[in-house]
C-alpha cells in the first residue's frame, strides 16, 4: 500500500487506494488461533512493564524505611548545606552552534532528556569533539556525580551518571552535584529522588522570574540530613540489588518487543506455527 503512495513533498495514500487494497484473510479459525498467540505474547510484555513499574518505586520505599522524609527528618540526622559535603556543584553550556555542530561520535554531551529519575536515559544523547570538548573543561563529569536536571519542564529530574556514557560534559540545563567523601552518590541520587525535596526543588525552580530554574546558589544553601556514611553504603547495596534486577528486567521487556513484533510479522505471512510459537512463548516468560 505504502508504495502507491502519490506526492512529491508529502506522500500520502488516498481512500480509494485503501478501499481498493486486497489484504490476506485467513479463516476465522486461524484468525483466532493467531490472535491468541498474540494475546499472550503480549500479556507477557504487560506483566514485564508492570514489574518495572513496581520496581522504579522501590528506592524509595527502601529510603524511606531507613532514612525517613528528608524534608520533615523525622528520625534527627545532622543536617548540612549541600556545599559542605559536595565537591562540585556547576552546569556547562551548548556549544556555538547548537544542535548543528553535535557530531556522531565522540565525547558526550549530557542534556535534560538524558536525565530522568533514577534513570538515565541514552536515547538522544549528543557528542562533542576534542576541540569543543575542551571548551566546557569545567564541567568533565566523573562516575561519582549525580546529574540534576536545573531548567525547563523536566526541572529536579535526577539520576547518577553511569560510567558507559563517559568521557562526558553536561550543558546549561543540567548540573553536576559531585559529593566528597562524607557522602555516598547513590544516598545523594535517593535524597534528591525523594517526593517532599522533589516537591521542594520544583517550589524553588518554579518561583524563577521567567523560567522554571534552580541556580548554584540555591543548590549550595540546601539543607539536608547526614546520615553516618556507613548507613548510607548499606543503602547503596540495597539499591544496587534493585537497579540489577531493574536492568535485567528492562532488557527482557526490549527482547519482548522484539519477540512480538517477529510474531506479528510471522503471521501475517501464514508462517506462525501453533507448536513452534508455543516453545517460544514459554522460552521468552
Amino acid at each position: 500500500m505504502v508504495r502507491k503512495a502519490t506526492g512529491a513533498s508529502y506522500p500520502a495514500v488516498s481512500d480509494r487506494i485503501i478501499f481498493e487494497s486486497e489484504i490476506p484473510l485467513p479463516p476465522v479459525a486461524e484468525q483466532k488461533r493467531i490472535a491468541a498467540i498474540l494475546d499472550q505474547a503480549d500479556e507477557l510484555k504487560r506483566k514485564r512493564a508492570a514489574s518495572l513499574e513496581t520496581l522504579s518505586v522501590i528506592p524509595i520505599s527502601i529510603f524511606h524505611d531507613r532514612f525517613g522524609d528528608p524534608i520533615a527528618n523525622e528520625m534527627g540526622w545532622r543536617t548540612v548545606r549541600l556545599k559542605s559535603v559536595t565537591l562540585k556543584i556547576g552546569s556547562g553550556a551548548t556549544p556555538t552552534g547548537g544542535e548543528s555542530s553535535y557530531k556522531s561520535n565522540g565525547i558526550s554531551l549530557i542534556r535534560s532528556m538524558n536525565v530522568h529519575d533514577g534513570n538515565f536515559i541514552r536515547e538522544g544523547l549528543a557528542f562533542l569533539d576534542t576541540t569543543q570538548a575542551k571548551k566546557l573543561d569545567n564541567v568533565i563529569v566523573f562516575d561519582i556525580d549525580v546529574l540534576l536536571n536545573i531548567t525547563g519542564a523536566s526541572v529536579a529530574r535526577v539520576c547518577r551518571c553511569p560510567k558507559y556514557v563517559l568521557p562526558a560534559r553536561v550543558n546549561q540545563h543540567v548540573s553536576i552535584i559531585r559529593p566528597n567523601k562524607m557522602m555516598d552518590t547513590t544516598f545523594l541520587e535517593g535524597l534528591l529522588m525523594y517526593p517532599s525535596m522533589k516537591r521542594y526543588l520544583l517550589q524553588i525552580g518554579e518561583a524563577g522570574a521567567t523560567r522554571q530554574a534552580i541556580t548554584k546558589a540555591q543548590l549550595e544553601e540546601l539543607e539536608i540530613p547526614l546520615p553516618p556514611l556507613s548507613a548510607q553504603r548499606e543503602f547503596a547495596d540495597a539499591i544496587g540489588r534493585v537497579v540489577a534486577t531493574r536492568d535485567k528486567q528492562s532488557e527482557h521487556l526490549a527482547k519482548l518487543d522484539v519477540f512480538f513484533s517477529s510474531l506479528q510479522d510471522r503471521a501475517f505471512r501464514g508462517e506462525l506455527a501453533s507448536e513452534a510459537a508455543g516453545r517460544e512463548l514459554a522460552e521468552a516468560s
